[in-house]
């Protein structure tokens, strides 16, 4: 088999990377928000890099930097014991001491990517041979490359045998897309990996093309701050290490947090929707008309589901996970910020209610799942999973689409048939009771995992918890809740206007808490 690989080219980071992205992705309002000594850092999170190797044939970064003392980086590929500049860059980013926002990270799986696709990990090419078992207690893969085999029978295989790595070691996984408009199939044409854009917006955007297995899904999923790809992949992947540490550090947080659906879902519902790559972010759902607020094409053509803001990220996990209702009657209550990992067999659905007394400036729902491939890597199967809100009017739920009075702008339904993700960006709800539906709409095939995630904006005027108006939620606003308890119509402790204060308004405030 003959095997190409172009490197996302990089240069070598200088002058202060700090300011540069930290501010950008949230990092700084997440210090602000919870202390520095509370932020994450993915501390014991064992990763791997996989890297194309230089002229030289290395692929390792320099363990002599001193953004790298005390992390134990393991030549998985053996080969050349001299030092890459784009490993190097790269490793910075994904777990450098200085440089990563994920410097808790200290043991580093390395691979080169030839040998990682074959015979090294994934074993593409021996027919229905496994790739090798899960690297000890790997959590995440980070791909800071781009290539073909030049044959999509290869191509396919290994795309295949990566989604099917996912399923088997729940692990997340980030690839480049490649820097300019040229795509490359590998490996951002899979379906349960994260495809990364850059800030700027200049990388190959676009749809899978054909003949390639899922053609039309869009690409990329998500951006990071930085403006070459190689460096905004691994920042993405120190993310998701960021948030695997709380939920391993957080008792109150189930083990689902740390599922790769989970992780992919929130690091998309929590994206910025800005205009950093310069236009608006829209994933063009009509905005009148029968149809207003539906959307077959869920993310944005440049950025994907926006740029990484890992504030907002870590309010979604700390929000917590609730589960959602089998119908609209048993809907579960949906905290500000927060997420949900159900099990959907054929034509099963979820129901989330959001109870807005101050409506939402902007409500942002992501719903991803896998597609699930054969253990021979034969064939694979694709759920279609579709998200809607209702609003609620006395008994009866009434859908939004169409609707030109409940909200300002936006989408308010995502139902793809060929992504596996559904998001929803909707502006300017007023004020009332929402359901959310997770529907999937497929009639055979066994059951799947969605994640769900979700974070709410109130309106601008006032901050929602903050009962004694002193500009943060905490204690004082606790003890204010508690005094209230019981019957309490039209009071400021009714955080869900339901006429009482209890444990749901209690779960709502502290998935505000500054």
């Amino acid at each position: 088999m003959k095997w190409s690989v172009t490197a996302v080219i990089v240069a070598a980071a200088g002058g202060s990377v700090h300011a540069d992205y930290h501010t950008l992705c949230g990092w700084d309002d997440l210090v602000a928000r919870v202390g520095l000594e509370n932020v994450p850092t993915g501390d014991d999170v064992i990763v791997g890099q996989v890297e194309a190797p230089n002229g030289e044939g290395s692929y390792m970064p320099d363990a002599s930097d001193p953004e790298f003392d005390g992390k134990y980086l393991i030549r998985r590929s053996g080969g050349p014991t001299s030092a890459s500049s784009h490993a190097t860059t790269v490793g910075k980013y994904y777990y450098g001491n200085d440089t990563s926002m994920a410097s808790g990270v200290w043991f580093i799986n390395c691979f080169e990517v030839n040998d990682w696709l074959q015979g090294g990990y994934l074993n593409v090419g021996t027919g229905s041979t496994p790739p090798l078992d899960s690297m000890g207690a790997q959590k995440i893969w980070s791909h800071s490359w781009v290539g073909s085999f030049g044959n999509t029978t290869y191509d396919h295989e290994a795309l295949r045998r990566m989604d099917w790595v996912v399923d088997r070691d729940d692990v997340f996984v980030a690839v480049g897309l490649n820097n300019g408009t040229e795509q490359a199939a590998l490996l951002s044409y899979g379906f349960n990996t994260v495809a990364v854009g850059r800030r700027d917006g200049d990388h190959a955007a676009g749809d899978v093309p054909a003949p390639y297995e899922g053609q039309g899904r869009m690409r990329p999923d998500i951006c990071a701050p930085r403006w070459l790809t190689s460096e905004a992949t691994p920042i993405i992947s120190a993310a998701a290490a960021m948030l695997t540490e709380m939920v391993r550090d957080d008792d109150a947080l189930p083990a689902e947090g740390e599922a790769a659906e989970t992780l992919r879902a929130i690091l998309m519902a929590s994206a910025d929707h800005n205009g950093a790559s310069g236009a608006d972010w829209t994933n063009n759902a009509p905005q009148d008309g029968p149809e207003r607020g539906l959307t077959a094409r869920p993310l944005d053509e440049v950025v994907g589901a926006g740029h990484l803001n890992v504030d907002r990220a870590h309010q979604i996990m700390s929000g917590g996970r609730t589960e959602g209702g089998s119908d609209s009657d048993a809907a579960g209550g949906a905290t500000t910020h927060g997420w949900d990992l159900a099990s959907l067999g054929p034509d099963d659905e979820r129901w989330w209610r959001f109870s807005l007394p101050d409506g939402s400036s902007n409500l942002s729902v992501v719903a991803a799942w896998n597609r699930t491939v054969a253990s021979n890597f034969g064939s694979y199967s694709l759920a279609d999973v579709n998200i809607e809100l209702f609003v609620v009017e006395g008994s009866d739920a009434i859908s939004l689409i169409g609707d030109d009075l409940s909200f300002g702008g936006g989408n308010v339904a995502s139902a793809s048939e060929i992504d596996n993700v559904e998001l929803i960006n909707v502006h300017d709800l007023v004020p009332g009771t929402y359901l959310l539906r997770l529907q999937r709409a497929d009639g055979s095939g066994g059951a799947v995992d969605v994640a769900l995630a979700w974070s709410s904006a109130a309106e601008t005027g006032g901050l929602p918890g903050d009962l004694n108006g002193d500009g943060f939620i905490g204690v004082d606003d606790l003890l204010q809740m508690l005094a209230a308890w019981g019957d309490c119509l039209d009071c400021e402790e009714d955080l869900n206007n339901d006429g009482q204060v209890n444990v749901d308004d209690l779960l709502l405030l502290l998935s505000l808490w500054s």
